[in-house]
Protein backbone atom coordinates (compact mmCIF):
# COMPACT_ATOMS: atom_id res chain seq x y z
CA UNK A 1 0.00 0.00 0.00
CA UNK A 2 0.94 3.12 -0.74
CA UNK A 3 1.40 6.31 1.88
CA UNK A 4 1.27 9.50 0.72
CA UNK A 5 2.03 12.75 3.17
CA UNK A 6 0.51 15.77 3.32
CA UNK A 7 2.07 18.84 5.10
CA UNK A 8 -0.48 21.32 6.31
CA UNK A 9 -0.47 23.52 9.49
CA UNK A 10 -3.12 21.53 10.87
CA UNK A 11 -6.24 19.13 10.12
CA UNK A 12 -9.29 21.97 11.30
CA UNK A 13 -11.95 23.23 8.77
CA UNK A 14 -10.30 25.26 6.62
CA UNK A 15 -10.48 25.15 2.66
CA UNK A 16 -7.34 22.83 1.90
CA UNK A 17 -8.13 20.76 4.81
CA UNK A 18 -11.91 20.17 3.81
CA UNK A 19 -10.63 18.79 0.34
CA UNK A 20 -7.96 16.78 1.46
CA UNK A 21 -11.45 15.42 3.47
CA UNK A 22 -13.23 15.19 0.48
CA UNK A 23 -10.57 13.06 -1.84
CA UNK A 24 -9.61 11.28 1.82
CA UNK A 25 -13.29 9.94 2.01
CA UNK A 26 -13.28 8.73 -1.54
CA UNK A 27 -10.02 6.52 -1.14
CA UNK A 28 -9.59 2.78 -1.77
CA UNK A 29 -7.30 2.79 1.84
CA UNK A 30 -6.18 -1.09 0.74
CA UNK A 31 -4.02 0.49 -1.85
CA UNK A 32 -3.45 4.18 -0.60
CA UNK A 33 -3.35 6.17 2.08
CA UNK A 34 -2.94 9.64 3.42
CA UNK A 35 -0.85 10.92 5.95
CA UNK A 36 -0.66 14.09 7.65
CA UNK A 37 2.63 16.31 8.96
CA UNK A 38 1.19 19.43 10.83
CA UNK A 39 2.25 22.06 13.01
CA UNK A 40 -0.46 22.28 15.52
CA UNK A 41 0.14 20.69 18.93
CA UNK A 42 -3.59 20.28 19.74
CA UNK A 43 -6.00 18.12 18.89
CA UNK A 44 -7.80 18.79 15.72
CA UNK A 45 -11.30 18.87 14.39
CA UNK A 46 -10.75 16.03 11.14
CA UNK A 47 -8.48 14.16 13.54
CA UNK A 48 -10.93 11.91 15.20
CA UNK A 49 -12.17 10.77 11.44
CA UNK A 50 -8.32 10.52 10.23
CA UNK A 51 -7.05 7.98 12.48
CA UNK A 52 -10.51 6.35 12.34
CA UNK A 53 -9.48 5.93 8.24
CA UNK A 54 -6.20 4.48 8.92
CA UNK A 55 -4.06 7.59 8.56
CA UNK A 56 -1.23 8.96 11.06
CA UNK A 57 -0.72 11.88 12.30
CA UNK A 58 2.57 13.39 12.79
CA UNK A 59 3.82 16.23 14.38
CA UNK A 60 6.67 19.25 14.32
CA UNK A 61 7.33 22.95 15.17
CA UNK A 62 5.91 25.48 12.75
CA UNK A 63 8.70 27.29 10.45
CA UNK A 64 8.07 30.58 12.76
CA UNK A 65 8.43 28.46 16.07
CA UNK A 66 12.01 26.79 15.62
CA UNK A 67 13.60 29.12 12.77
CA UNK A 68 15.40 28.67 9.22
CA UNK A 69 18.27 27.34 10.47
CA UNK A 70 16.31 24.51 12.59
CA UNK A 71 13.34 23.94 10.38
CA UNK A 72 15.48 22.53 7.68
CA UNK A 73 17.19 20.11 10.09
CA UNK A 74 14.21 19.11 11.93
CA UNK A 75 12.45 17.91 8.73
CA UNK A 76 15.91 16.06 7.71
CA UNK A 77 15.62 14.23 11.04
CA UNK A 78 11.78 13.44 10.29
CA UNK A 79 12.32 11.67 6.32
CA UNK A 80 15.16 10.03 8.30
CA UNK A 81 13.04 8.29 10.29
CA UNK A 82 10.22 7.67 7.90
CA UNK A 83 11.64 6.24 5.00
CA UNK A 84 8.68 5.00 3.42
CA UNK A 85 7.35 7.87 2.02
CA UNK A 86 7.90 8.26 -1.03
CA UNK A 87 5.15 11.12 -1.95
CA UNK A 88 5.61 14.38 0.00
CA UNK A 89 2.51 16.85 -1.00
CA UNK A 90 3.02 20.08 0.65
CA UNK A 91 -0.11 22.51 0.84
CA UNK A 92 1.95 24.96 3.23
CA UNK A 93 2.04 27.98 0.53
CA UNK A 94 5.80 29.47 0.83
CA UNK A 95 7.01 27.52 3.06
CA UNK A 96 6.38 24.65 0.49
CA UNK A 97 9.97 25.55 -0.76
CA UNK A 98 12.21 24.63 2.45
CA UNK A 99 9.89 20.83 3.24
CA UNK A 100 10.21 19.71 -0.76
CA UNK A 101 14.20 20.85 -0.80
CA UNK A 102 14.25 18.78 2.67
CA UNK A 103 12.28 15.75 0.77
CA UNK A 104 14.81 16.09 -2.21
CA UNK A 105 17.80 15.88 0.01
CA UNK A 106 16.17 12.61 1.64
CA UNK A 107 15.82 10.73 -1.98
CA UNK A 108 12.08 11.31 -2.10
CA UNK A 109 10.78 10.71 -5.76
CA UNK A 110 7.57 13.04 -6.12
CA UNK A 111 7.61 15.91 -4.54
CA UNK A 112 4.07 17.81 -4.95
CA UNK A 113 4.12 21.98 -4.22
CA UNK A 114 0.03 22.83 -4.30
CA UNK A 115 -1.44 26.57 -4.09
CA UNK A 116 -4.48 27.34 -2.58
CA UNK A 117 -4.41 30.98 -2.18
CA UNK A 118 -3.45 34.39 -3.70
CA UNK A 119 -1.68 36.18 -0.98
CA UNK A 120 1.02 35.34 2.16
CA UNK A 121 -2.59 35.15 5.16
CA UNK A 122 -0.91 37.86 7.50
CA UNK A 123 -0.51 41.41 6.49
CA UNK A 124 0.74 44.51 7.48
CA UNK A 125 4.20 45.86 9.53
CA UNK A 126 4.36 43.26 11.93
CA UNK A 127 4.19 40.27 9.44
CA UNK A 128 6.55 41.85 7.38
CA UNK A 129 9.49 39.74 9.12
CA UNK A 130 7.79 36.52 7.94
CA UNK A 131 6.72 37.44 4.89
CA UNK A 132 10.25 38.42 4.43
CA UNK A 133 11.15 35.12 5.39
CA UNK A 134 8.44 32.99 3.07
CA UNK A 135 9.38 34.63 -0.13
CA UNK A 136 13.23 33.04 0.66
CA UNK A 137 11.51 30.23 0.88
CA UNK A 138 8.94 30.54 -2.12
CA UNK A 139 11.96 30.37 -4.53
CA UNK A 140 12.87 26.97 -3.08
CA UNK A 141 9.67 25.54 -4.47
CA UNK A 142 10.14 25.39 -8.08
CA UNK A 143 13.81 23.66 -8.28
CA UNK A 144 12.40 20.83 -5.86
CA UNK A 145 9.14 20.59 -6.96
CA UNK A 146 8.50 17.53 -9.31
CA UNK A 147 4.50 18.58 -9.36
CA UNK A 148 3.01 22.17 -8.99
CA UNK A 149 -1.14 22.05 -8.52
CA UNK A 150 -2.95 25.04 -7.96
CA UNK A 151 -6.57 25.28 -7.31
CA UNK A 152 -6.81 28.59 -9.96
CA UNK A 153 -4.38 30.30 -12.29
CA UNK A 154 -4.08 33.12 -10.18
CA UNK A 155 -3.08 30.77 -6.90
CA UNK A 156 -0.78 29.26 -9.41
CA UNK A 157 1.23 32.28 -10.71
CA UNK A 158 1.16 33.53 -6.97
CA UNK A 159 3.33 30.27 -5.56
CA UNK A 160 5.03 29.21 -8.68
CA UNK A 161 5.22 32.63 -11.12
CA UNK A 162 6.18 32.04 -14.68
CA UNK A 163 6.94 28.00 -13.97
CA UNK A 164 4.13 25.80 -15.28
CA UNK A 165 1.65 24.41 -13.07
CA UNK A 166 -1.76 21.99 -13.46
CA UNK A 167 -5.06 22.96 -12.26
CA UNK A 168 -6.74 20.82 -10.19
CA UNK A 169 -9.88 21.87 -9.25
CA UNK A 170 -11.37 21.73 -5.59
CA UNK A 171 -13.57 18.50 -5.80
CA UNK A 172 -16.69 18.28 -3.80
CA UNK A 173 -19.36 15.43 -3.86
CA UNK A 174 -21.98 17.56 -5.28
CA UNK A 175 -24.78 15.27 -4.18
CA UNK A 176 -24.05 15.97 -1.04
CA UNK A 177 -25.58 20.10 -1.49
CA UNK A 178 -28.53 19.34 -3.66
CA UNK A 179 -31.29 21.60 -2.96
CA UNK A 180 -33.87 19.24 -0.81
CA UNK A 181 -37.30 21.48 0.04
CA UNK A 182 -37.73 19.14 3.20
CA UNK A 183 -34.68 19.84 4.25
CA UNK A 184 -34.57 23.49 3.94
CA UNK A 185 -38.21 23.58 6.12
CA UNK A 186 -36.69 20.93 8.91
CA UNK A 187 -33.41 23.32 8.99
CA UNK A 188 -35.19 26.99 9.08
CA UNK A 189 -37.66 25.11 11.73
CA UNK A 190 -34.49 24.30 14.11
CA UNK A 191 -32.90 27.60 13.56
CA UNK A 192 -36.39 29.48 14.77
CA UNK A 193 -36.11 31.24 11.23
CA UNK A 194 -39.99 31.80 9.56
CA UNK A 195 -40.51 29.71 6.23
CA UNK A 196 -40.28 33.67 4.18
CA UNK A 197 -37.66 35.44 5.85
CA UNK A 198 -34.77 36.61 3.21
CA UNK A 199 -31.94 34.20 4.47
CA UNK A 200 -27.70 35.28 3.73
CA UNK A 201 -25.07 33.10 4.59
CA UNK A 202 -21.41 33.19 5.07
CA UNK A 203 -18.95 30.03 5.68
CA UNK A 204 -16.16 30.69 6.52
CA UNK A 205 -13.59 31.51 9.40
CA UNK A 206 -13.64 34.24 11.53
CA UNK A 207 -9.84 36.04 10.03
CA UNK A 208 -9.18 39.23 8.03
CA UNK A 209 -9.39 37.56 4.50
CA UNK A 210 -12.97 37.06 4.77
CA UNK A 211 -13.84 40.47 5.06
CA UNK A 212 -16.42 39.76 7.88
CA UNK A 213 -16.53 43.61 8.46
CA UNK A 214 -17.21 44.30 5.51
CA UNK A 215 -20.11 42.64 5.23
CA UNK A 216 -21.35 44.06 8.41
CA UNK A 217 -21.19 47.69 6.77
CA UNK A 218 -23.49 45.98 4.55
CA UNK A 219 -25.40 44.66 6.94
CA UNK A 220 -25.79 48.15 8.72
CA UNK A 221 -27.63 49.49 5.41
CA UNK A 222 -29.61 46.51 4.26
CA UNK A 223 -30.84 45.27 7.42
CA UNK A 224 -33.67 48.48 8.13
CA UNK A 225 -34.66 47.54 4.45
CA UNK A 226 -35.25 44.01 5.04
CA UNK A 227 -37.02 43.88 8.21
CA UNK A 228 -37.13 39.86 8.00
CA UNK A 229 -34.07 39.17 6.62
CA UNK A 230 -31.08 37.25 8.71
CA UNK A 231 -27.20 37.02 8.29
CA UNK A 232 -25.91 33.54 8.93
CA UNK A 233 -22.13 33.41 10.07
CA UNK A 234 -20.77 29.48 10.13
CA UNK A 235 -17.04 29.37 11.39
CA UNK A 236 -14.81 29.96 13.77
CA UNK A 237 -11.73 32.42 14.17
CA UNK A 238 -9.62 34.54 15.81
CA UNK A 239 -11.92 37.56 14.84
CA UNK A 240 -14.94 36.15 15.98
CA UNK A 241 -15.37 37.91 19.31
CA UNK A 242 -14.51 41.38 17.66
CA UNK A 243 -17.35 40.55 14.83
CA UNK A 244 -19.54 39.61 17.10
CA UNK A 245 -19.42 43.01 19.42
CA UNK A 246 -19.62 44.91 16.09
CA UNK A 247 -22.54 43.04 14.65
CA UNK A 248 -23.81 43.81 18.48
CA UNK A 249 -23.65 47.76 17.87
CA UNK A 250 -25.92 47.53 14.51
CA UNK A 251 -29.28 47.89 13.67
CA UNK A 252 -30.70 44.46 13.03
CA UNK A 253 -27.97 43.09 14.86
CA UNK A 254 -29.89 40.57 16.83
CA UNK A 255 -30.71 39.13 13.39
CA UNK A 256 -26.79 38.39 12.78
CA UNK A 257 -26.68 34.61 13.69
CA UNK A 258 -23.25 33.13 14.27
CA UNK A 259 -23.37 29.60 14.35
CA UNK A 260 -19.90 28.42 14.57
CA UNK A 261 -18.69 25.15 12.98
CA UNK A 262 -20.91 23.27 11.49
CA UNK A 263 -21.29 19.77 10.73
CA UNK A 264 -24.89 20.52 8.73
CA UNK A 265 -23.45 22.96 5.80
CA UNK A 266 -25.39 21.11 3.22
CA UNK A 267 -28.61 21.18 5.16
CA UNK A 268 -27.68 25.20 5.77
CA UNK A 269 -26.76 25.97 2.10
CA UNK A 270 -30.49 24.37 1.47
CA UNK A 271 -32.10 26.74 3.96
CA UNK A 272 -30.13 30.00 2.76
CA UNK A 273 -31.59 32.10 -0.15
CA UNK A 274 -28.16 33.80 -1.18
CA UNK A 275 -24.56 32.97 -0.50
CA UNK A 276 -22.38 35.96 0.10
CA UNK A 277 -18.59 35.60 0.20
CA UNK A 278 -16.63 39.63 -0.24
CA UNK A 279 -13.52 38.04 0.75
CA UNK A 280 -9.91 40.80 0.46
CA UNK A 281 -8.43 37.45 -1.75
CA UNK A 282 -8.66 33.82 -2.33
CA UNK A 283 -7.73 30.90 -4.56
CA UNK A 284 -10.25 28.87 -5.53
CA UNK A 285 -13.06 28.89 -2.15
CA UNK A 286 -14.43 25.46 -1.39
CA UNK A 287 -17.57 27.18 -0.51
CA UNK A 288 -18.18 28.84 -3.28
CA UNK A 289 -18.68 25.10 -5.18
CA UNK A 290 -20.43 24.02 -2.82
CA UNK A 291 -22.88 26.69 -2.85
CA UNK A 292 -23.26 26.39 -6.15
CA UNK A 293 -23.72 22.99 -6.11
CA UNK A 294 -26.47 23.89 -3.92
CA UNK A 295 -27.99 26.02 -6.26
CA UNK A 296 -27.43 29.56 -4.60
CA UNK A 297 -27.06 33.08 -6.32
CA UNK A 298 -23.46 34.06 -5.12
CA UNK A 299 -22.49 37.66 -4.25
CA UNK A 300 -18.67 37.88 -4.29
CA UNK A 301 -16.00 40.28 -4.41
CA UNK A 302 -13.48 41.00 -7.53
CA UNK A 303 -11.32 38.81 -5.26
CA UNK A 304 -12.17 35.94 -6.03
CA UNK A 305 -10.49 34.22 -9.32
CA UNK A 306 -12.75 34.15 -12.23
CA UNK A 307 -12.01 30.51 -13.20
CA UNK A 308 -13.57 29.57 -10.32
CA UNK A 309 -17.09 30.45 -11.70
CA UNK A 310 -19.24 27.07 -11.98
CA UNK A 311 -22.17 28.86 -12.09
CA UNK A 312 -23.95 32.06 -12.79
CA UNK A 313 -22.77 34.90 -9.81
CA UNK A 314 -22.25 38.00 -9.21
CA UNK A 315 -18.98 39.66 -8.83
CA UNK A 316 -18.77 43.43 -7.28
CA UNK A 317 -16.35 45.79 -6.25
CA UNK A 318 -15.83 46.19 -2.74
CA UNK A 319 -18.37 49.02 -2.17
CA UNK A 320 -21.20 48.52 0.60
CA UNK A 321 -23.70 50.73 -1.16
CA UNK A 322 -23.37 48.78 -4.05
CA UNK A 323 -23.54 45.12 -2.20
CA UNK A 324 -26.97 46.75 -0.21
CA UNK A 325 -28.51 47.42 -3.32
CA UNK A 326 -27.60 44.21 -5.30
CA UNK A 327 -28.74 42.25 -2.36
CA UNK A 328 -32.01 43.78 -1.53
CA UNK A 329 -32.76 43.62 -5.48
CA UNK A 330 -31.60 39.34 -4.73
CA UNK A 331 -34.72 39.62 -2.15
CA UNK A 332 -37.20 39.73 -4.94
CA UNK A 333 -36.55 37.06 -6.65
CA UNK A 334 -33.98 33.40 -6.65
CA UNK A 335 -33.61 30.30 -8.38
CA UNK A 336 -36.60 27.69 -8.74
CA UNK A 337 -36.72 24.87 -6.48
CA UNK A 338 -36.17 23.10 -9.65
CA UNK A 339 -33.63 24.76 -10.81
CA UNK A 340 -31.92 24.95 -7.73
CA UNK A 341 -32.17 20.87 -7.36
CA UNK A 342 -30.88 20.69 -10.83
CA UNK A 343 -27.15 22.26 -9.80
CA UNK A 344 -25.35 19.31 -8.39
CA UNK A 345 -24.92 18.25 -12.11
CA UNK A 346 -23.60 21.08 -13.61
CA UNK A 347 -20.84 21.61 -10.72
CA UNK A 348 -19.67 18.25 -11.87
CA UNK A 349 -19.59 18.94 -15.46
CA UNK A 350 -17.77 21.56 -15.01
CA UNK A 351 -15.08 19.69 -13.54
CA UNK A 352 -15.88 20.01 -9.52
CA UNK A 353 -16.61 16.40 -8.91
CA UNK A 354 -14.47 15.18 -6.35
CA UNK A 355 -13.83 11.70 -7.95
CA UNK A 356 -12.73 13.37 -11.08
CA UNK A 357 -10.10 14.99 -8.82
CA UNK A 358 -8.93 12.16 -7.16
CA UNK A 359 -8.43 10.08 -10.07
CA UNK A 360 -6.24 12.79 -11.73
CA UNK A 361 -4.19 12.95 -7.86
CA UNK A 362 -3.95 9.18 -8.09
CA UNK A 363 -2.37 8.95 -11.40
CA UNK A 364 0.66 11.57 -10.55
CA UNK A 365 0.38 9.45 -6.99
CA UNK A 366 1.25 6.25 -9.19
CA UNK A 367 4.45 8.20 -10.70
CA UNK A 368 6.26 8.20 -7.57
CA UNK A 369 8.24 4.99 -9.08
CA UNK A 370 9.47 6.83 -11.51
CA UNK A 371 12.31 7.65 -9.09
CA UNK A 372 12.86 11.25 -9.41
CA UNK A 373 12.15 11.67 -13.01
CA UNK A 374 10.70 15.90 -12.78
CA UNK A 375 7.77 16.18 -14.16
CA UNK A 376 8.02 20.02 -14.50
CA UNK A 377 4.09 20.65 -13.88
Amino acid sequence: MQRVLHVLNSMNCGGAETLLMNLYRCLDTDRLQFDFLVNAPEAMYFEPEILERGGQIHRMPALRAVGPLNYPKALAAFFAAWPEYHTVHSHLEATTGPILRAAEQAGIPLRIAHSHNTRFTRTGLLAAPENALKRWCRRQINPSATHRLACSQEAARWLFGEAPAEILPNGIDAQRFRFLPAVRQSTRAALGIPAQALVFLHVGRFQAQKNHRFLLEVWRLLAPRLPTAQLLLVGEGERKPATEALASSLPGGERVRFLGLRSDVPALLSAADVFVLPSLFEGLPLTLVEACAAGLPCFLSEAVPADSFVAAVHRLPLDAVAWAAALEEAANGGASDAVRSAAPEAVAAAGYDVRQSLRRLEEIYASASANGVHADL
